[in-house]
């Protein structure tokens, strides 16, 4: 009952976003886990294993001495009983960078039931930065608005973090209209824009409603998976893929307007275009092999992030067959 309670406290409802719930998503944060242990290439140490070789905490082979090893190193057991001299690998510990591409453009100022798409982002962003903080990563953020791009650099720290809800924060309730007033930066530049930022080994996640993920995002899209690990989080309202056969109050908490009942045709042609640009944007994640996950905004976001991102228990093993005599 407790957990069921807690999980309902952590879900963020309304137009906007506020600090303080975000802020507690950091409760989750242990039952979170972004990546599984794996080969990385960064270069920091951190709890990851790497390619780089070293004097880290895990051994890995001994092999032949070579002019240059450190000669603390030489495994003098394998020396003395080869005649040769051996010396010991070591794989390094090296930490992630996460690095959390929001998109606040004025296309997410809008839901129908519970919460507003941005107020879900906003949500999974910070859930992510502190279950990347929880495991000792490097948290970063970059933040995508109609007409402007704002940088948190990825840092060990909970300023990181409280830096970037601050500011999404500021940016989400900056939006007064899922229309902009003057056009808006298509999804491709914030993907650019994030090479430069996702340093070579970081994961990577594009929290948006994907609206415009085409083929011009195709080449951004591949040059980032180069040197990065990136998922896709697509968020959506069901009101967005299929238009209602009744007329709507529509409301943002201050002023009110009303959504007319459509016909057959146009809410057929709607259904059509929507499960288009849905089916655009699957299809170039699987072409890259892109991990992407779907969130519904009229529903709470901890449960899905418990589900995708969760530690599950080790499944048990099974019991040893018996061996012929």
């Amino acid at each position: 009952m407790q957990k069921a309670l807690n999980h309902n406290e952590l879900n963020l409802r309304g137009a906007y976003p506020a600090v303080p719930p975000l802020v507690r998503l950091r409760h989750i944060a242990r039952q979170l886990r972004l990546f599984k242990p794996r080969v990385n290439r960064s270069d920091q140490a951190g709890n990851l294993l790497t390619r780089y070789r070293g004097r880290g905490m895990n051994f890995e082979e001994v092999r032949y001495y070579q002019p240059g090893d450190d000669v603390r190193s030489i495994d003098w057991r394998v020396t003395a009983r080869t005649g040769k001299t051996h010396t010991k690998l070591f794989q390094e510990e090296r930490e992630r960078p996460v690095v959390i591409l929001l998109d606040l453009r004025s296309p997410m100022f809008f839901g129908s039931q519970n919460a507003f798409k941005s107020v879900a982002a906003c949500s999974i962003a910070s859930a992510l930065g502190w279950a990347g903080l929880q495991h000792g990563d490097r948290i970063g953020a970059l933040l995508f608005s109609d007409q402007h791009l704002e940088t948190v650099r990825p840092r060990r720290s909970h300023h990181a973090v409280l830096a970037a809800i601050h500011s999404m924060v500021e940016m989400a309730s900056a939006l007064k209209s899922p229309i902009p007033a003057n056009g808006s930066q298509p999804l491709s530049t914030l993907l650019e824009e994030a090479r430069r930022v996702a340093r070579p080994g970081s994961a990577v996640f594009l929290i948006s409603d994907c609206h415009d993920m085409d083929e011009s995002c195709e080449q951004p899209l591949y040059l980032l998976t180069r040197h990065a690990d990136l998922q896709v989080l697509r968020i959506t309202d069901p009101l967005e893929q299929q238009l209602p056969d009744q007329a709507l109050t529509i409301s943002d908490g201050r002023q009110r307007t009303f959504l007319g009942r459509s016909n057959r045709q146009q809410r057929e042609a709607f259904s059509r275009h929507q499960q288009q640009v849905r089916e655009q944007t699957a299809q170039l994640c699987r072409r890259l092999r892109l991990p992407l996950v779907d969130f519904d905004s009229t529903q709470p976001v901890v449960p899905v992030l418990l589900s995708t991102y969760g530690e599950r228990p080790p499944a048990p093993s099974a019991s040893p067959s018996r061996m012929p005599v």
